[in-house]
């Protein structure tokens, strides 16, 4: 993380895309990213996340993480760029294994002239699609896997500092008593988490500190290469 942070420092306060790439795919960002807010998580220490990122493999050989090609184009279609683009398998307390698909995005700018959601929507629906022919076709469709989008906004209004609103499908019950399985419709999930470049580093976040403070001064140069290498020393990064 050391090197990462170096590398990404410099004099421009406003981080340049390729650099917040490089802090999002360290293996301590990004399994913090994923056990403070992806569901199928919960079961899984954070320690055990960064080794399964670390391309920790099975008894079969096969890795439990992959960095997938952040560009998908769909013939008639159109082509997208992802931030960075990758799935994950996380163990679950009853022995079984979840497959997720994970997105995460830096905006820097909160209206870029559209709802960031609403471009997420279309993310989604292409992170889903890229699945046919691998994880489900035509004849069984229940091999689809969960995606997620996760928006890290690092230059979100003061007002909105720390705040995370998480956008997903809910199930309504109209009219008599059947409920459908969870796992038939819960196949997508957006995160938005806000956060100011201003952040006083003294003032810990309500909840989930151990990822908003970190997250927030690695992608912003507000603070000096020092500074983030304290709050790397507290806040237990190697």
């Amino acid at each position: 993380m050391d090197k990462v942070l170096e590398i990404t420092s410099n004099d421009h306060i406003i981080m340049i895309d390729k650099l917040c790439k490089r802090i999002l795919g360290h293996p301590e960002i990004l399994g913090r990213i994923i056990k403070g807010f992806i569901k199928e998580a919960k079961d899984v220490s954070l320690e055990e996340i960064i080794e399964l990122i670390k391309e920790k493999k099975d008894q079969e050989g096969n890795s439990y993480f992959q960095q997938l090609n952040n560009v998908i184009d769909i013939a008639h279609h159109g082509r997208v760029e992802f931030d960075y683009f990758c799935c994950i398998n996380l163990p679950q307390d009853d022995g079984t294994m979840k497959r997720i698909y994970l997105d995460v995005e830096i905006q820097n700018v909160e209206n870029p002239g559209y709802a960031p959601l609403t471009r997420g929507n279309d993310y989604l629906s292409r992170m889903i699609t890229s699945q046919n022919g691998k994880e489900y076709d035509y004849r069984n469709y229940d091999g689809m896997k969960k995606a997620y989008v996760i928006w890290i906004l690092p230059q979100a209004a003061k007002k909105r500092d720390g705040h995370v609103n998480r956008i997903n499908s809910k199930l309504e019950n109209v009219s008599g008593s059947t409920i459908e399985r969870l796992e038939s419709y819960d196949k997508s999930e957006q995160i938005m988490i806000y956060l100011n470049k201003d952040h006083d580093i003294k003032d810990k976040y309500e909840d989930s500190d151990w990822i908003k403070t970190p997250l927030v001064i690695f992608l912003n140069n507000t603070y000096d290469l020092l500074i983030k290498k304290e709050v790397m020393k507290e806040y237990g990064f190697e």
